[in-house]
């Protein structure tokens, strides 16, 4: 079990529903996202992500960072809701760059609006 990623209430078959703190590692990468998106775009082909940053999140290694930008860049078109609670502005900058190549709607959403953002993420209806 990891103590930087947890997997929340609402995480399914094709959404994934993550608290992040501390600084997350690529073995952490790895077994909460890439997998899991992985098996959901293998199995429905596509995916949801509820992300909430926790205020002790510190970032990515760099590692991670090198998994995750791989990640997105092979299954960003498999996306459709992305929903970030608390977001890093080197994130939210990411996407914004990232955005030609997504077809994912993407909210970003404050502390206090984290039940209205997995209502809007598990709202989603292929």
């Amino acid at each position: 079990m990891s103590r930087t990623v947890i997997t929340l209430p609402g995480t399914s078959e094709t959404t994934l529903c993550l608290q992040l703190t501390g600084l997350i590692s690529a073995d952490d990468f790895t077994t909460y996202f890439d997998v899991p998106v992985q098996q959901a775009v293998e199995k429905h082909g596509f995916y949801n992500l509820y992300i909430y940053y926790d205020p002790q999140f510190e970032g990515w290694s760099r590692e991670a960072a090198d998994l995750s930008f791989k990640c997105i860049s092979q299954y960003s078109p498999k996306a459709r809701r992305l929903a970030y609670i608390n977001a890093p502005d080197s994130r939210m900058l990411m996407m914004k760059m990232l955005s030609p190549m997504m077809q994912a709607e993407i909210q970003y959403f404050t502390e206090t609006q984290k039940d209205e953002a997995l209502q809007w993420v598990l709202s989603y209806q292929p």
